[in-house]
Order: structure tokens, then C-alpha cells, then sequence
């Protein structure tokens, strides 16, 4: 029996090579010579005619393999080549189904990631305009890059809260506000910071307000630096004439404790004394010009929760009063008619629940004290959105704020902590912070008029420098915690009240 030397295998048409005497398949060795020309064997140069057939029957087949010589073998093998098969089918199932996981997790991947850089982007996009909104209110103009990139195409949403003629005003004051002050320097004779060292107590005032339950909240002094509005635990209100050692008036109406007051003074007007309370209400008080007696003038409702935060508009036109309902509201003094109420808004976490409140300078923005620990600030001219939120103090209530005359900083505190924070409003970024010692209290935090100083009442009285930071003074000759403080008299004065009822004077004896 002859076997191919190629495939080793009998050949079913063998040929015997001339060269080498070697047989093998003819179909094989031909395709052989068309690649190589050469014999497979020996090597030498060899072409088709070198060939020769080998006669043999046609009917001849190649003999089985021995184990496949019965029935039983056949199916054996038969089975045996189905089983592979199936085993490779499974392998190729298996694959698949990894190569399908795989294709899942990639396009999740992709997918998230997609997410992500489009959360990014708007976060990006809502940063970048609350920053433009509060710099240009502030009158702060970075400077502009060299190649700005714009990455997309936007459109402005021009509508705003306010009605047209309110809206105007605000601006008008802002723009006369924002434009003096790059100007402004501190009054002629205002103290310097080693004067202000100097200060001690110079005269005091005591048995204010009735003593259950006993302390003045809140406080403020008109600009005579004399008239002194004062607020109690004992739910009144009271006028008082330092000069005098006068009180003016005792007004009762609030049904809980005055969380704050603020003179309203206008040129050619009497002034109106405005109180908040912890009974969801703020009431205006007014001099009669005859009878100089001070009389309620209005009652300005609609919070559901306590009013934890007061502020009067530079144009004197406006009052914003911040509610623990998770609201703030604009006014109108002479109607005496909510002009818009800015809500909590969707979509944003943290708390809208105020417990402090105060405008800027220039009547734009106004910031709101949260009890998680922000501050949210917002454009006036829009109720539904921010313009920025502020972190100030983790897991504690931000209960005292206040924005520097320059309208550069903000500054915040809490009545559960002892760290003051001061913010640049220009970077929207934490510029500096410090603490008191562990034992004293918080109640307000306050800048002066002249954007020189900044107080802390409390424990203690401190008033530090503005930008350095540093202690200038610290006065604690007091009885009780100290809840509010006034600069008056072109700083000469500053005007401090208690939960000990009384109010003192500070400053430099004759």
C-alpha cells in the first residue's frame, strides 16, 4: 500500500516523483510544484512531467481504522464528536455572554460619565454666573482673558421677580450706591484702629424693658446718635433718648419675644421704627410730628414661622424679613404690601429655614443665615434661583451675618459655635476664619460703617481690624451676654445692649 509522502494518507491518485522516487498524492504534489517548483523530499528542481502515474484500482479505498471497524466503535465516535461539539458550543456561549457583560458595563460606564460631565458642566455654568452676578453688583470687573472660550450658546433669562417700577428703583440705588462707594473713604475724624483701643465704657443705661422675662434682643440707633430703638424678651418695643436718659416710648403689640429692630430714616420724613418677632409678624412704629408720641403704623404678616431676620433697603423704600418657614419676603413701607416672596427651591439641598438675614450695600443681593450652617444669597431680581450658596458653619445654625460697607466681604457667626468666618464676595471663597475661646457665646457679628472694623457681641465685646483681623479691643465689664452693638456719632460712640437690660456707651472719656 502506497502513502503519500506529503499527507501521509493513501493516495487515491498516486505519482511517482522522478527525481526522488517518492509517491504521493497527485493533487497535492502539483499544488506543491506551483508554490515551490522544487521536490518536497529532496529538494531538487522538479515540474509536472516529472511525474509519473501509478496505476492502481480506483475502486480501492483506504482500509478503516482499525476502532472503527463495528458499529458500537462508530457510535462511540459519533458520540464522542457530538460531545466536543457541545462543549465547544458551550465555550462559545460563554464567551458571548462575557463579551455582552463587558459591552453592558462599558456603555454604563460611558453613560455615567456622560452624566457626570453634563452635571459638571451646569454646575460650572451656574458658578460662573453667580459669580458675574455678585461681582458686578459688588462693582468688582475681573480681568478679562486673553482668548475666552465659550462652550455653549446660551440665553439669558431676562424676566425678573419684581414689578418694573420696583425693579428700577432697586437698580437706581444700586448703580448711585455701587459707584460712590469705589470712591469713598472713611468720614473726616473717624477713629483709627489705635483709637478704637482706647475705647471704655463712658456712660450706661440700666433697668430697660421689664425683667420677666429680662434682656434687650435687639438694637439700633438713629443716625443722631442719640434716638435708640430696643427690643425685648418681654415682647416690647421702646424708644429712648440717650441725651435724655429718656424713654420716648413703650410699644406693645408683639405677642412674643423682638428678635429685631431698625430705624427707617428718609430726609424730610419722621422716622419709622420697625420691629420683627418670634411671632411670625414685623410691625411699623411711627413719630407722630405733632405729639412726638410713637403709635403703630402697620402690621406686615404672611410668615407661618418665627421672624428671624430683618433688613431695610439702602433706598428706604423696602424692607426683607427671613422666616424659619423656609421664606423671605420683600415689602413695600408705604403700602405696607408684600411686593414677592422667595420660596425654598427645588432641586437644591440644605436647608432655606432662616435664622439670620441682611442686605448689601447696594440693594441687590441679600443673604439668608440657614440652620444647617449656609448662607444662601440671593439676586433680588430673581426668585428662582441663587446666586450663590455659601458653606460657613457645618451643623450649626448661621444666626448672625453681616456685608462689609465696601460690599467686599461677608462675614457670619452662630450662637452654638465660637468661629467667625470671613467671606470674599469677589471669589465667592472663604478668605478667613478664627476662633473664640471655647467659653464665650456668639450673638452678633457686625461691620461698622466705615468697612474699618468688625465687632462680635456676645460673652464679650471684641472689635477687630478689618483685612488683618487683629484684636483691637475687648470689653467685658458687662452682667449679662451682650446682644447688639452701633457704631454712632461718626464712630466716635458705639452703643452696646443686653439680656442684663441695660445699655452702655463706649468710648474715649473727656
Amino acid at each position: 500500500m502506497f502513502f503519500c509522502a506529503i499527507s501521509g494518507s493513501p493516495p487515491t491518485a498516486p505519482v511517482v516523483s522522478k527525481t526522488s522516487g517518492t509517491v504521493y498524492e497527485k493533487a497535492l504534489i502539483e499544488r506543491y510544484i506551483d508554490e515551490n517548483g522544487t521536490d518536497p523530499i529532496s529538494g531538487e528542481p522538479l515540474t509536472k512531467e516529472d511525474l509519473i502515474d501509478v496505476k492502481a484500482k480506483p475502486s480501492t479505498l483506504p482500509p478503516r481504522p482499525a476502532n472503527q471497524t463495528s458499529i458500537p466503535a462508530l457510535l462511540t465516535a459519533l458520540q464522542s464528536e457530538y460531545d466536543s461539539i457541545m462543549l465547544e458550543s458551550l465555550e462559545i456561549k460563554k464567551a458571548f455572554q462575557t463579551s455582552r457583560q463587558e459591552l453592558a458595563n462599558a456603555l454604563y460606564r460611558e453613560d455615567a460619565a456622560t452624566r457626570v460631565i453634563a452635571r459638571l458642566m451646569k454646575e460650572r455654568d451656574e458658578a460662573r454666573q453667580a459669580l458675574s452676578s455678585i461681582q458686578s453688583t459688588i462693582g468688582f470687573q475681573p480681568t478679562a482673558p486673553e482668548a475666552p472660550v465659550e462652550d455653549v450658546e446660551m440665553t439669558a433669562d431676562n424676566s425678573s421677580a419684581l414689578p418694573s417700577e420696583v425693579e428700577a428703583k432697586i437698580m437706581e440705588t444700586n448703580q448711585a450706591l455701587s459707584s460712590g462707594r469705589k470712591k469713598r473713604k472713611p468720614a473726616a475724624g473717624y477713629p483709627k484702629a489705635d483709637q478704637i483701643k482706647g475705647y471704655t465704657q463712658i456712660s450706661h443705661v440700666p433697668s430697660l424693658h421689664a425683667t420677666k422675662p429680662a434682656g434687650i434682643t435687639a438694637l439700633d440707633v438713629a443716625q443722631d446718635g442719640n434716638t435708640v430703638v430696643t427690643g425685648g424678651a418681654d415682647k416690647a418695643v421702646q424708644i429712648f433718648d440717650l441725651e435724655a436718659s429718656k424713654v420716648l416710648g413703650t410699644l406693645k403689640g408683639h405677642t412674643k419675644a423682638v428678635t429685631h429692630v431698625a430705624f427707617r430714616e428718609r430726609e424730610g420724613e419722621n422716622k419709622l421704627a420697625i420691629s420683627a418677632s418670634a411671632d411670625k409678624t414685623v410691625k411699623i412704629w411711627g413719630e407722630d410730628g405733632e405729639s412726638g408720641k410713637w403709635t403703630n403704623k402697620g402690621n406686615l404678616t404672611g410668615h407661618k414661622g418665627e421672624i428671624n431676620g430683618l433688613a431695610i433697603h439702602p433706598s428706604g423704600s423696602y424692607l426683607a424679613a427671613g422666616s424659619s418657614d423656609s421664606t423671605w419676603s420683600l415689602y413695600d413701607i408705604e403700602s405696607q404690601e408684600e411686593i414677592v416672596k422667595y420660596s425654598a427651591l427645588p432641586g437644591i439641598e440644605g436647608s432655606f429655614s432662616y435664622n439670620s438675614f441682611a442686605v448689601h450695600p447696594d440693594g441687590v443681593l441679600h443673604g439668608g443665615g440657614t440652620k444647617d450652617g449656609n448662607v444662601r444669597v440671593w439676586d433680588i431680581r430673581n426668585s428662582t434661583s441663587l446666586a450663590a450658596t455659601l458653606e460657613s458653619h457645618q451643623n450649626a445654625s448661621v444666626t448672625t451675618l453681616s456685608f462689609s460697607e465696601n460690599g467686599y466681604y461677608l462675614a457670619t457667626g452662630s450662637s452654638s459655635s465660637t468661629e467667625i468666618k470671613i467671606f470674599d464676595l469677589r471669589k465667592l471663597d472663604l478668605l478667613n476664619s478664627w476662633n473664640l475661646p471655647s467659653e464665650n457665646q456668639i450673638q452678633e457679628i457686625k461691620f461698622d460703617p466705615s468697612a474699618q472694623f468688625l465687632s462680635v457681641s456676645g460673652t464679650d465685646y471684641r472689635i477687630y481690624a478689618n483685612k488683618s483681623w487683629e484684636e483691637l479691643l475687648k470689653f467685658d465689664d458687662n452682667a449679662g451676654v451682650l446682644t447688639s452693638s452701633k457704631f454712632v456719632k461718626n464712630g466716635s460712640q458705639i452703643v452696646l445692649s443686653g439680656l442684663d437690660r441695660t445699655l452702655r456707651v463706649l468710648g474715649t472719656q473727656a
